[in-house]
């Protein structure tokens, strides 16, 4: 039997990982499927720039991210402006991260972690931000760059958390021409990597 840190130190995508439909509490166009695919394929690329820069040091950064990634929006009700779908979702949708992407249930502390960035990237920053590397400002960052989808132009740049998200902006518009069945793949691909 391996130590549990060993076991997330080395966790990866599930190679026949799929996002479901039916997880989401509101389907839609704006916040659903394909917004959720972008932005764990921009999450999966900062990740690896943070990673670069050596801007973390938890062994289970990435696992985390993906978690929270996967299930930031599943909670949503509508497609305004919301600061509590954050909240729905570290409420009501962990099942479906654990069973479906994790595959097995977290400790609570691990859990908490997700669950308050979860929570967080729907709520304005605090004072002071999240500090560059950490979950919260990863996830925030790779939704924010997803923003292309809504208003047609890119972020201010001084809307992110680290200096470098704004370089991924080309990213995030390639993604937003692509298909469900491309964003797929790319996800399968990271799996397989």
């Amino acid at each position: 039997m391996f130590p549990m840190e060993q076991l997330t130190q080395e966790w990866t995508l599930p190679k026949n990982f799929r996002i479901d439909p039916s997880w989401f509490d509101h389907p839609s166009s704006l916040h659903g499927k394909m917004h959720t695919l972008r932005v764990m394929i921009l999450a999966d690329e900062l990740y690896l720039r943070a990673k670069q820069e050596g801007l973390f040091g938890s062994p289970t950064l990435y696992r985390d991210l993906m978690a929270a990634a996967l299930i930031h929006d599943l909670a949503r009700k509508h497609d305004g402006f919301c600061m509590e779908h954050g909240l729905w979702a570290k409420n009501t949708k962990r099942p479906i991260a654990e069973r479906y992407l994790l595959g097995f249930r977290l400790p609570e502390p691990e859990w908490t972690t997700i669950a308050n960035a979860i929570e967080a990237h729907s709520k304005p920053d605090p004072t002071p931000p999240f500090p560059p590397g950490s979950l919260p400002a990863l996830l925030k960052d790779a939704d924010g760059l997803d923003r292309v989808r809504i208003y047609m132009k890119p972020p201010n740049p001084a809307y992110f958390r680290h200096r470098f998200t704004a370089e991924y902006l080309d990213l995030a518009w390639e993604l937003l021409e692509l298909d469900e069945g491309r964003l797929e793949e790319i996800i399968i691909d990271k799996a397989k990597s």
